[in-house]
């Protein structure tokens, strides 16, 4: 952690060297979520609610997506340029040094510059908890909680599979961005407005619903959901074994590009 925690210093500094393209790129990063967000609600106060969900419960929704997929962009930046290490034959020198690989994959870059968009998200995810009618308790606090490392370890989960692919592929590696920044934008919405094979897949297979959407039908108490639902966002620890275990399966298939 000690490691981990000076190489993110010495990015801030890098990042900070360069301060004019810095702020530039954060505000690029700010506006493209606020572009994200506006469009919800410009939505929402045209049509007053998507399938029985109202603004302020979208915005929830919204927050908890974008949330785990900025704070995953900001800390997991090394694995979703990892496809560059391997093209450019410094997945080497890595493998070298007596360090878990993981941990040195996840030092090689993080993004300060996403600072500013992280803040916008942590606005609209409070405002969207403080404005939603949830009768609070002390279990419907842990979902909240749950639901928001949940879409953390979703996110980053995804990362490691296409950091994994690297290992086979390194062409049309944007193809995996599918996962990332469309399920972030699927995710943005209620699962139940998606064709049921398509809100299929993304339950069953890749648990964005587990994390946001089943959860929040509990604290809302639509439909008298039972209680676990509020325990759904747990399944993105079995989807991170999955990934965690593609990641070392293509390290241990990994051939040195030699001399």
């Amino acid at each position: 952690m000690g490691l981990y925690l000076k190489s993110i210093l010495m990015d801030i500094k890098c990042e900070m060297e360069y301060k004019v393209s810095f702020i530039l790129m954060m505000l690029a990063s700010t506006l493209s979520a606020a572009f994200v967000i506006l469009g919800n609600v410009i939505l929402l106060n045209k049509f007053g609610s998507v399938d029985g969900w109202t603004l302020n419960e979208v915005m929830l929704i919204t927050g908890v997506a974008v949330f785990g997929h900025v704070t995953t962009e900001m800390f997991g930046r090394g694995l979703d340029h990892f496809y560059k290490q391997v093209k450019n034959g410094l997945l080497d020198r890595i493998l070298v040094r007596p360090r878990s690989i993981t941990l040195q994959v996840l030092c090689s870059d993080f993004q300060f510059s996403k600072v500013g968009r992280l803040l916008e998200v942590i606005v609209v995810l409070v405002y969207g908890i403080c404005t939603v009618n949830i009768n609070w308790n002390g279990y419907k606090v842990l979902v909240m909680a749950l639901m928001i490392v949940g879409s953390c370890v979703l996110f980053f989960s995804i990362l490691l599979i296409k950091a994994a692919f690297s290992f086979w592929t390194i062409e049309g590696m944007e193809v995996m961005n599918v996962l990332s920044d469309g399920g972030r934008d699927m995710a943005s919405y209620p699962i139940s407005i998606y064709q049921k094979w398509f809100a299929a897949i993304f339950t069953y297979v890749i648990p964005f619903g587990c994390v946001n959407y089943f959860p929040l039908l509990y604290l809302l108490d639509k439909g008298n959901c039972p209680f676990w639902y509020g325990l759904t966002p747990l399944v993105t620890l079995v989807f991170l074994g999955a990934s965690y275990a593609l990641w070392r399966y293509g390290v241990s298939k990994y051939q040195s590009v030699g001399s």
